[in-house]
C-alpha cells in the first residue's frame, strides 16, 4: 500500500493542486485570447469559448474547496468572485418563466401584452427577460470572466506570473496585426470575423473602440514588464512598444481609444521613474531619472505629432468635428434614459437591449444600420439589469478602490516590481471602465479577461517587492 507521504503520493498531489491547475488557467486564457475579440452572439468562436469556460470554472470551484495553500488569495478574491457570480444568477433569474399574471404587472411590459392581444395570442408563461435566447448568451459571457478570476486564485503565483506575460504577449501580437492591417488598409482577409471594421486596424478584435481601449488599458502594463527585468534595453523597448501601442490605439480612429491610450502613456513613464527616485534617493542616478521625468513630456507630443503627419490623426479629426457630441451615442440618449425609467426596478433582461430599443427609437432615429448597444455599458447595465445590476456593480468598484487605498503606496509611489505592477493593474481597471461608458469593450471575452486579470493583480501582487541592483539602473 503506497504511503500517502511518499514521493509518489507527493508527485501526485503535486500535479493536482500545482502542475494541472497552472496548465488549464494558462491554457484557457490563451483560447480566450486568441478567439474571444468580439461579444455579438453569433460568433463562431463562442460555441468554443463558452463551454470550456463553464468547465474550467467547475474544475476551478473544485480546486478552491480543495486547496488550502492557497487560501489566502480566495479570501482576498472573495469579493470580486462573489460579484461576477451574483451578475450570473440574477441572469439566470431573468429566464425564470413568470406566469401571466405577474409579468404581464411588470414595469414597461404593456406594449408587449398590447401586441400580443392584437395578434390573438393567449397571454402564456413568460421570463421576465424579454429576449431569453439573448439573456442565456450574457449568462455565458459572465461565465469568461468568473472562470479566469477563480483559476488566478487557486494557481500559484509562477502561474499568475505567466499568466501576466500572455497578457503581455497577447498585447503584442494584436498590436502587430494591427500594424499588418494599417499597411493593407480595406483587406478583409487580414480581418478575422464577419462583422467587423475593415477600414481600421482592429487587430485580433472586431471593433475598432475594443482595439484601443485594450491596448490603452495595456501600455502599464507593458511598461511594467519590461522594467521588470532589470535591463535598460528592455526598458528603451517598453518605451518603444507603448508608444506604438498608443499610436495604433489613435490610427484606430477611436476617440476614447486614443484620448485614453495618450493618457496612459502620459502618466505612467514619468510616474515609474518617480518610484525609483524616491527608491533610490538622493544618488547619481537620480540626475538622469528626473531628467526623463522633465522630457517625458516633450517627446510624447514630438511622438502625437509624428503620428499626426503619417496619418495617423483620423481620431483626432474625429474628436475636433463641431458636430462630435452629436454622435449617434449622444443622439440616442433620450431613449436609452426612457427605457431606464420605464423599467425600473427590474429592467429588462441581460442583452435584450437591441430588442427593446426597437419599441423606444423614434421615428427620426430610425436609419438602414441598427443600434445593437447603448455604447455606454454603465447604462446598458441598469437598463438590462435594473436596480440590483448596478448594486452589484457598485459593490465591486467599492472594493476595487478599497484594494487601492490599501495599496496607495506602491500605486502613487511604484518604488519596486510589485508597485509598478499594482499600479499597472489599478491603472487597466480605470482605464477599461472609463472606456465602457463610450462603448462595450467588456462585453469582449478577451476584454472581460484582461478586466478579471487586472482585479486579480490588483490584490495579489505575483512580483516581488525587492527589485536587483540591475533593476536599480533601469532608468526610463
Amino acid at each position: 500500500m503506497q504511503s500517502p507521504s511518499s514521493p509518489r503520493a507527493n508527485a501526485a498531489t503535486r500535479l493536482a493542486f500545482e502542475i494541472m491547475p497552472a496548465g488549464v488557467f494558462l491554457g484557457f486564457l490563451a483560447l480566450i485570447l486568441i478567439l474571444g475579440g468580439s461579444p455579438r452572439g453569433d460568433t463562431l468562436s463562442l460555441l468554443i469559448i463558452r463551454p470550456i469556460a463553464a468547465l474550467v470554472l467547475t474544475y476551478g470551484l473544485v480546486q478552491m474547496l480543495g486547496t488550502t495553500g492557497r487560501a489566502t488569495a480566495s479570501r482576498q478574491l472573495a469579493f470580486p468572485i462573489s460579484a461576477l457570480a451574483s451578475l450570473a444568477v440574477l441572469a439566470a433569474l431573468q429566464l425564470i418563466p413568470l406566469p401571466p399574471s405577474i409579468w404581464t404587472t411588470l414595469p414597461g411590459r404593456e406594449p408587449l401584452v398590447a401586441g400580443q392581444e392584437a395578434a390573438q395570442i393567449g397571454l402564456t408563461w413568460q421570463p421576465l427577460s424579454v429576449a431569453p435566447m439573448a439573456t442565456i448568451n450574457a449568462l455565458g459571457a459572465f461565465l469568461v470572466p468568473l472562470a479566469v478570476l477563480v483559476m488566478f486564485a487557486v494557481v500559484d503565483d509562477k502561474a499568475r506570473k505567466n499568466a501576466a506575460t500572455l497578457v503581455c504577449g497577447f498585447v503584442g501580437l494584436t498590436a502587430v496585426v494591427a500594424a499588418v492591417q494599417a499597411m493593407a488598409p480595406g483587406s478583409t482577409a487580414l480581418h478575422f470575423y464577419r462583422v467587423t471594421n475593415a477600414d481600421a486596424p482592429v487587430g485580433l478584435f472586431a471593433n475598432r473602440n475594443h482595439q484601443a481601449v485594450l491596448l490603452a488599458a495595456t501600455i502599464p502594463l507593458i511598461l511594467a514588464f519590461t522594467a521588470r527585468q532589470g535591463s535598460r534595453k528592455f526598458a528603451a523597448a517598453g518605451w518603444a512598444a507603448a508608444l506604438c501601442m498608443a499610436g495604433l490605439a489613435v490610427m484606430t480612429g477611436s476617440r476614447a481609444g486614443a484620448v485614453l491610450a495618450i493618457a496612459a502613456l502620459a502618466v505612467t513613464p514619468p510616474l515609474f521613474s518617480y518610484g525609483q527616485i524616491a527608491a533610490r534617493g538622493k544618488t547619481r542616478g537620480s540626475r538622469g531619472l528626473r531628467l526623463a521625468i522633465a522630457s517625458a513630456p516633450i517627446l510624447l507630443l514630438i511622438a502625437v505629432g509624428g503620428l499626426f503627419m503619417v496619418g495617423g490623426g483620423a481620431a483626432f479629426e474625429r474628436l475636433a468635428e463641431k458636430d462630435s457630441f452629436g454622435d449617434l451615442r449622444f443622439q440616442i440618449l433620450p431613449d436609452v434614459l426612457a427605457m431606464i425609467s420605464h423599467s425600473m426596478p427590474l429592467g429588462w433582461g441581460f442583452g435584450s437591449f437591441p430588442e427593446v430599443y426597437e419599441i423606444y427609437e423614434r421615428r427620426e432615429m430610425i436609419q438602414p444600420a441598427y443600434i445593437n448597444h447603448a455604447h455606454n455599458d454603465w447604462l446598458e447595465i441598469i437598463i438590462e439589469g435594473g436596480v440590483g445590476a448596478p448594486l452589484i456593480v457598485l459593490g465591486l468598484a467599492g472594493w476595487t478602490m478599497r484594494s487601492a487605498w490599501r495599496h496607495r503606496r506602491q500605486i502613487v509611489c511604484p518604488r519596486g516590481n510589485e508597485g509598478r505592477l499594482r499600479f499597472a493593474a489599478f491603472a487597466g481597471i480605470l482605464i477599461l471602465i472609463m472606456g465602457s461608458a463610450f462603448d462595450y469593450p467588456l462585453r469582449t471575452p478577451a476584454g472581460a479577461a484582461i478586466f478579471a486579470m487586472f482585479l486579480g493583480l490588483l490584490a495579489t501582487s505575483p512580483w516581488s517587492q525587492k527589485s536587483s541592483a540591475a533593476q536599480a539602473r533601469t532608468s526610463w
